[in-house]
């Protein structure tokens, strides 16, 4: 298999103004810049090198490269974040609401709960007697371990009292 080795010409930017030099119709020349940059031009057979068009910066491309990752990096952590947020709003704007069967008198809850959405009866409210009088739900009245002295209902458990 025969093998061929293309050489591009090269010089430093100083160098290249110098010379005046035009490259031929589709020649290559690479030019070393003081602040590292290697840059590729293409001749065009009239035009001297330093006034040809820039084809390709090679650092210029890796700057870009770069530039991209951090962006699309910053993109996504931004994203996130953002989904964070608007994941804490909505949860910050879950509403639970009762309801009532008026043919049954059951009462529910529905809501949102981290994320879920959840659909509960309710359970009907107990009411305990004065000391004196009976107890509804078969729960005892003044008698009970949980009652204070003086017939005062227990903090512990929601009441209601009647009199």
């Amino acid at each position: 298999m025969a093998t061929a080795t293309i050489r591009i010409k090269k010089g430093t930017t100083a160098e290249w103004t110098e010379s005046h030099r035009v490259l031929d119709d589709g020649e290559m020349g690479l030019e070393l810049t003081a602040d590292g940059h290697r840059i590729i031009r293409v001749g065009n057979g009239a035009t001297e090198f330093m006034d040809l068009p820039v084809s390709f910066d090679i650092e210029e491309v890796r700057e870009i490269k770069t530039g991209m990752e951090d962006s699309v990096k910053t993109y996504y952590e931004n994203m996130v974040e953002k989904g964070t947020e608007l994941l804490a709003e909505m949860k910050a704007m879950a509403t639970t609401i009762e309801l009532e069967d008026d043919a049954t008198g059951i009462k529910y809850r529905m809501g949102m709960s981290g994320g879920t959405m959840y659909f509960e009866e309710i359970e009907k409210e107990t009411t305990v007697p004065d000391v004196g009088g009976g107890a509804e739900g078969g729960e005892s009245g003044g008698g009970s371990e949980g009652n204070k002295s003086g017939g005062e209902p227990d903090d512990s458990i929601e009441q209601e009292v009647t009199e």
